[in-house]
């Protein structure tokens, strides 16, 4: 990928004679050539899939997904909830943009940064076609592949339609950007999820993963690793620690989410995504804290903040 971020892991699961695709990639050249490549040495070709099967709609997991499925005339399978997110985020994207650079506004973004994300965030239409799926997903299916069969769990948090996928006679569990190996999933709160609660969902997520007996991880970023139970455990405390060290800075004088996060996440010299994506996971944080009774929200002039109680 042509990010910080340099690589998206996309899993091919055996059905029979065909195949389940879970994940896409980046609808990019680089991406497509190096997804044929792959199958080709597998000698798999892209007819043989006739499923494709989608752990959320983030350009690195669903870019490919509508060109794919027309290459393999393939059943494409998206959660609803993330269905109801392609419009918006991907079709009707200049919205979106106006609509968060007006909340980057309200939580204290200045506004010449607030501004060059209308133009800046439009790039990640140019990873992704939108394309309506044939199935959706209410997050507690069984599928049949092969011999087997894969059990899809809904994990709201990074993405409201979120699902990890469980193959229960293997122990094995794909868990796209629900548990990755060395960084946190970034779970924030955007103009498309006010009033909702994603930081609580993310932990209510990472605690129904610990149910399952699980041996093999298979994260969208990073390597396959063991222990499920202890990296979700981790990614609990890290949000719990971060979450005091935010109330601990609005306990004596009311704050904006940009206020915040500009003292948490580092300084002045930050690249404007990162800006974005500290604020809105301040949020995420600060919202959690109103909700659990930890902290309140109010107006000052145009621009919400957030005080510790």
């Amino acid at each position: 990928m042509p990010f910080e971020l340099k690589h998206v892991n996309v899993f091919l699961l055996r059905d029979g004679d065909a195949y389940t695709l879970i994940d896409t990639g980046l609808q990019t050249e680089e991406s497509r050539q190096v997804l044929n490549q792959k199958l080709a040495e597998m000698k798999v070709r892209v007819e043989r899939i006739n499923r494709i099967l989608i752990t959320h709609i983030h350009p690195d997991q669903f870019g490919l997904a509508g060109e794919l499925r027309e290459r393999a005339a393939a059943e494409l399978v998206i959660h609803r909830l993330e269905v109801a997110l392609m419009e918006p985020r991907y079709a009707r994207a200049e919205d979106l943009v106006h609509d968060v650079a007006k909340w980057l506004s309200w939580n204290g973004v200045p506004e010449a940064e607030a501004e060059f994300v209308k133009s800046a965030s439009m790039a990640a239409r140019e990873f992704v076609s939108v394309v309506e799926p044939d199935t959706l997903l209410e997050g507690a299916e069984r599928l049949p592949v092969d011999d087997s069969e894969i059990e899809v769990i809904w994990t709201p948090g990074h993405s409201p339609g979120h699902n990890v996928i469980y193959l229960r006679k293997e122990k094995v569990m794909i868990v796209g950007d629900h548990l990755l190996p060395k960084i946190t999933p970034h779970v924030g709160i955007y103009p498309d999820n006010v009033g909702g609660n994603p930081l609580g969902d993310f932990i209510n997520s990472q605690l129904k993963v610990q149910k399952f007996d699980v041996e093999l991880v298979l994260p969208a970023h990073g390597g396959i690793y063991h222990d499920h139970r202890h990296r979700a455990n981790q990614l609990i405390e890290h949000h719990r620690y971060r979450e005091a060290e935010m109330l601990d800075l609005t306990r004596k004088t009311p704050q904006t989410a940009y206020e915040v996060a500009s003292q948490v996440f580092g300084g002045e010299e930050r690249p404007i995504f990162h800006v974005m994506a500290a604020t809105f996971e301040t949020l995420a944080h600060l919202e959690l804290a109103c909700f659990e009774g930890r902290a309140r929200k109010s107006e000052r002039g145009e621009r919400t903040v957030f005080q510790a109680l």
